[in-house]
């Protein structure tokens, strides 16, 4: 029976985790864990999850997607998985379309590109799964430059300065009060207030209230102005149905 865990904000890592599933033999059993990378680390959501959970004994796998590079997540996965007793195996990186967007030089990816990365993916995958069905303990990582600088000390201060929800907005003119930011919160942080969506402290930071308005009405501060939306297109119709 396979153990598969999945985090995915926008779809990119639940399409990448179905198209695992359905490529690994029906019996592999050692764990699979399918994250976005955030700020060249792994999502604080992860790492909370990881150490709640004993890996005594077993050879873990981790796959992350990215729009461009990883850093050393690897650095910090091992550290990670070892805590809890298991054994490192093979750590993958798949590049897939831009989503972050709440800085400056950063925006989605246009569509062409967001094909050929959709595109690439698929046989990336493959290959991932093959090596992980063998239980090749390889790094396979898109580091980028920088990657030790970008990963011990960036990834900590991200989180201590940019991650914050209080920056988190919604736009008068365009917000209809729909809700659809709230009830498609993967972790339940957002409610409505006299129809406009009020942030709480447990966000995750996946950014998907914003890519997912309907009405482009969702903000970070200054830094989303003029940027665009992006969510895998296989997620797109998940969305839909859930709704339904």
């Amino acid at each position: 029976m396979k153990e598969l865990y999945c985090f995915s904000g926008l779809g990119n890592s639940a399409a990448v985790a179905r198209m695992l599933e359905e490529a690994l033999p029906a019996d592999f059993a050692d764990p699979v864990w399918v994250f976005p990378v955030y700020a060249w680390g792994v999502p604080p959501i992860v790492v909370k999850a990881i150490e709640e959970t004993d890996f005594s004994g077993k050879l873990v796998h981790m796959v992350c997607t990215c729009g461009s590079e990883t850093g050393h997540i690897d650095r910090q996965w091992r550290r990670l998985v070892t805590s809890r007793g298991g054994m490192v195996g093979g750590i993958y990186s798949v590049i897939m379309p831009l989503s972050y967007i709440c800085m400056p030089f950063m925006n989605t990816d246009p569509e062409k590109k967001v094909l050929r990365k959709l595109d690439a993916a698929r046989a990336r995958v493959q290959t991932i799964a093959s090596c992980i069905a063998a239980r090749q303990q390889t790094v396979d990582l898109t580091l980028g430059p920088c990657p030790g600088f970008l990963s011990r000390f960036v990834y900590p201060w991200f989180f201590n300065t940019l991650m914050k929800t209080r920056l988190f907005r919604s736009s008068q003119k365009k917000c209809r009060g729909c809700g659809l930011c709230a009830s498609r919160c993967p972790n339940g942080n957002i409610t409505m207030v006299d129809g406009r969506p009020q942030w709480g402290d447990k966000c995750t930071f996946c950014l998907r209230c914003y890519h997912s308005c309907p009405s482009h009405s969702v903000a970070y501060w200054r830094f989303t102005r003029k940027k665009g939306q992006y969510l895998h297109p296989d997620f797109k119709q998940v969305i839909k149905l859930s709704e339904k």
